[in-house]
């Protein structure tokens, strides 16, 4: 595999197929989110302390995806952030989801891109260091494991 900034592994699960047996296509944000919010934790980011605290926030602005490969429940994927994009006050943030194990196979391909805003003004502010700094580029990338089933 290329060098990803982060990679977090992962079963699909029953509830995140439709009745075409293959993963509903909003899903897969929730895998870009969930990969997010563990690449910041693995980076020193507390996001509930943010959420709760912090004068900023980090409103997504934009977020798309393109399905190359269904997923089905009980695949083993690997969803990466694959690189970001850091402005000024935001950061578009670039996701593959790929096959955990078996032939390598690309499944959806994605970008999100929030801005930092202050709480209080919602106007745009600098993005702080502690998210600057999450998305420097690794030497090795921070791997999540799959949750026990």
């Amino acid at each position: 595999m290329a060098m990803a900034l982060f990679r977090m592994y992962r079963s699909v699960r029953f509830q995140d197929v439709d009745a075409a047996g293959i993963v509903f296509f909003t899903r897969v944000f929730d895998y870009f989110h969930d990969a997010l919010m563990d690449h910041y934790a693995a980076h020193g980011v507390d996001m509930p302390n943010v959420v709760r605290d912090a004068p900023w926030i980090t409103p997504i602005v934009h977020a798309e995806a393109d399905y190359k490969a269904p997923m089905r429940f009980g695949d083993e994927v690997v969803v990466e952030i694959d690189r970001a994009d850091v402005g000024k006050s935001s950061v578009t943030v670039h996701y593959v989801i790929r096959s955990a194990s078996g032939a390598p196979r690309v499944h959806c391909v994605g970008r999100t891109v929030f801005v930092c805003i202050g709480r209080e003004t919602f106007t745009p502010r600098g993005l702080p260091t502690e998210i600057r700094e999450a998305f420097r580029a690794p030497q090795r990338a921070p791997e999540v494991p799959a949750p026990l089933p």
